[in-house]
């Protein structure tokens, strides 16, 4: 399967994660908008969180996507598989509030979620997101995504899981 280092939308560019990302990232991992991820995070910590997601195309030939506005890096969206034994998550963040309310984080998702479900015929992706989560948990809805009973991993032990599976979209 190739997937698309790059992708873009009528306002987005999604590419692989840079060293460029990562003041913005650092930012982002000392505000409070990481608190849903385990946050915050000191300047050490978002340095290897950003790390991760860079060696993780090397790994898994995937990854999460910089979703890029205006040429300036707001957010990432798309899969993490950590264990490949389960599906790969798939993730979004907005890293600015400043960003939200413009439909960036939406319009990105949907667009991955074309790219991984639909053109590259792979059959579902997990989401896990805190409960009181509210923004992440209407757009996992608005993807098409199912709620589900099934256990939370060990490292997200109060998060609750939807099924996005290919052909579901809303």
């Amino acid at each position: 399967m190739s997937v698309a280092r790059i992708i873009s939308t009528p306002r987005l560019t999604l590419r692989a994660p840079e060293a460029g990302d990562l003041g913005a990232y650092t930012a982002y991992c000392a505000s409070d908008r990481s608190q849903y991820v385990g946050g915050p995070y000191n300047a050490v910590q978002a340095f290897d969180k950003l790390a991760a997601m860079i060696g993780h195309w090397s790994l898994r030939g995937f990854g999460r996507y910089v979703i890029t506005h205006d040429t300036q890096p707001v957010g990432h969206v798309g899969p993490l598989q950590m264990d490949d034994s389960h599906a790969p998550e798939m993730t979004w963040t907005l890293w600015d509030g400043a960003h939200e309310g413009q439909g960036f984080a939406s319009e990105a998702a949907d667009a991955v979620r074309q790219h991984l479900l639909d053109e590259q015929h792979w059959p579902e992706l997990i989401i896990r997101i805190m409960p009181d989560n509210t923004a992440s948990r209407r757009l996992a809805e608005k993807l098409g995504a199912k709620l589900s009973d099934d256990a939370a991993p060990h490292w997200m032990p109060n998060a609750v899981t939807y099924w996005l599976r290919r052909g579901e979209a809303a």
